[in-house]
Protein backbone atom coordinates (compact mmCIF):
# COMPACT_ATOMS: atom_id res chain seq x y z
CA UNK A 1 0.00 0.00 0.00
CA UNK A 2 2.79 2.43 0.92
CA UNK A 3 4.58 1.66 -2.34
CA UNK A 4 1.41 2.47 -4.31
CA UNK A 5 0.97 5.80 -2.56
CA UNK A 6 4.63 6.71 -3.06
CA UNK A 7 4.39 5.72 -6.72
CA UNK A 8 1.28 7.87 -7.22
CA UNK A 9 2.90 10.84 -5.48
CA UNK A 10 6.03 10.45 -7.57
CA UNK A 11 4.00 10.13 -10.78
CA UNK A 12 1.91 13.21 -9.90
CA UNK A 13 5.06 15.19 -9.18
CA UNK A 14 6.56 14.10 -12.49
CA UNK A 15 3.42 15.17 -14.37
CA UNK A 16 3.43 18.56 -12.69
CA UNK A 17 7.09 19.22 -13.48
CA UNK A 18 6.68 18.08 -17.09
CA UNK A 19 3.82 20.47 -17.75
CA UNK A 20 5.54 23.47 -16.14
CA UNK A 21 7.58 24.35 -19.22
CA UNK A 22 8.08 28.00 -18.22
CA UNK A 23 11.16 26.82 -16.27
CA UNK A 24 12.69 26.10 -19.68
CA UNK A 25 12.31 29.78 -20.50
CA UNK A 26 14.51 30.91 -17.62
CA UNK A 27 17.92 32.07 -18.77
CA UNK A 28 19.66 34.15 -21.41
CA UNK A 29 18.42 34.11 -25.01
CA UNK A 30 20.57 35.40 -27.86
CA UNK A 31 19.80 35.96 -31.53
CA UNK A 32 20.09 32.87 -33.70
CA UNK A 33 18.58 34.18 -36.95
CA UNK A 34 17.36 37.49 -38.34
CA UNK A 35 15.06 37.68 -41.35
CA UNK A 36 14.49 41.22 -42.62
CA UNK A 37 11.67 41.27 -45.17
CA UNK A 38 11.58 44.85 -46.42
CA UNK A 39 9.95 46.17 -49.58
CA UNK A 40 12.81 46.33 -52.09
CA UNK A 41 11.43 49.51 -53.62
CA UNK A 42 11.37 51.31 -50.27
CA UNK A 43 14.73 50.17 -48.88
CA UNK A 44 18.27 49.34 -49.94
CA UNK A 45 20.35 46.19 -49.42
CA UNK A 46 22.63 48.25 -47.17
CA UNK A 47 19.71 49.23 -44.95
CA UNK A 48 18.52 45.61 -44.72
CA UNK A 49 22.04 44.51 -43.75
CA UNK A 50 22.37 47.29 -41.17
CA UNK A 51 19.01 46.46 -39.57
CA UNK A 52 19.99 42.77 -39.44
CA UNK A 53 23.28 43.58 -37.73
CA UNK A 54 21.53 45.80 -35.20
CA UNK A 55 18.99 43.09 -34.37
CA UNK A 56 21.78 40.56 -33.75
CA UNK A 57 22.80 42.59 -30.68
CA UNK A 58 19.49 41.92 -28.89
CA UNK A 59 19.46 39.76 -25.74
CA UNK A 60 16.50 38.45 -23.74
CA UNK A 61 16.95 37.65 -20.04
CA UNK A 62 14.20 35.73 -18.23
CA UNK A 63 14.43 35.31 -14.47
CA UNK A 64 12.75 32.69 -12.26
CA UNK A 65 10.29 35.32 -10.99
CA UNK A 66 9.01 35.86 -14.58
CA UNK A 67 10.84 39.14 -15.09
CA UNK A 68 11.74 39.68 -18.75
CA UNK A 69 14.57 42.04 -19.58
CA UNK A 70 15.00 42.86 -23.27
CA UNK A 71 18.29 44.54 -24.14
CA UNK A 72 18.70 46.14 -27.56
CA UNK A 73 20.66 49.01 -29.05
CA UNK A 74 17.60 51.15 -28.32
CA UNK A 75 17.83 50.45 -24.58
CA UNK A 76 16.48 48.12 -21.95
CA UNK A 77 12.86 47.09 -21.50
CA UNK A 78 11.64 45.24 -18.40
CA UNK A 79 8.33 43.63 -17.65
CA UNK A 80 6.33 40.75 -16.27
CA UNK A 81 6.40 37.75 -18.61
CA UNK A 82 3.33 35.58 -19.19
CA UNK A 83 3.03 32.42 -21.26
CA UNK A 84 -0.25 31.15 -22.71
CA UNK A 85 -0.97 27.51 -23.56
CA UNK A 86 -0.38 28.12 -27.28
CA UNK A 87 3.15 29.47 -26.63
CA UNK A 88 2.29 33.15 -26.91
CA UNK A 89 4.56 35.30 -24.75
CA UNK A 90 3.33 38.60 -23.40
CA UNK A 91 5.25 41.21 -21.47
CA UNK A 92 3.15 43.53 -19.30
CA UNK A 93 0.08 42.24 -21.18
CA UNK A 94 1.55 43.23 -24.59
CA UNK A 95 2.40 40.65 -27.24
CA UNK A 96 6.13 39.87 -27.18
CA UNK A 97 6.62 36.74 -29.28
CA UNK A 98 6.05 33.00 -29.60
CA UNK A 99 7.89 30.32 -27.65
CA UNK A 100 8.53 27.27 -29.82
CA UNK A 101 10.42 24.91 -27.51
CA UNK A 102 14.03 25.74 -28.25
CA UNK A 103 13.28 29.15 -29.78
CA UNK A 104 11.59 32.43 -29.06
CA UNK A 105 10.39 34.14 -32.25
CA UNK A 106 9.55 37.83 -32.38
CA UNK A 107 8.02 39.80 -35.25
CA UNK A 108 8.22 43.54 -35.76
CA UNK A 109 6.23 45.34 -38.43
CA UNK A 110 7.36 48.67 -39.83
CA UNK A 111 6.35 50.80 -42.80
CA UNK A 112 9.19 49.15 -44.76
CA UNK A 113 8.23 45.56 -43.93
CA UNK A 114 8.70 42.88 -41.30
CA UNK A 115 11.62 41.77 -39.13
CA UNK A 116 11.52 38.22 -37.75
CA UNK A 117 14.09 37.41 -35.07
CA UNK A 118 14.67 33.91 -33.71
CA UNK A 119 16.34 33.60 -30.32
CA UNK A 120 18.00 30.51 -28.88
CA UNK A 121 18.81 29.89 -25.24
CA UNK A 122 22.50 30.35 -24.44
Amino acid sequence: MKKSILFLLGFATMLCTCTQKPNSLIGTWTVDKVNVQFDEQRSTPELVKQIGEMEKQNVILISPDSLLIFNSLEGETKGKLSLSKDGTLTCNDNFFGIWKGENIVTRTNSPLGEIVVTYRKK
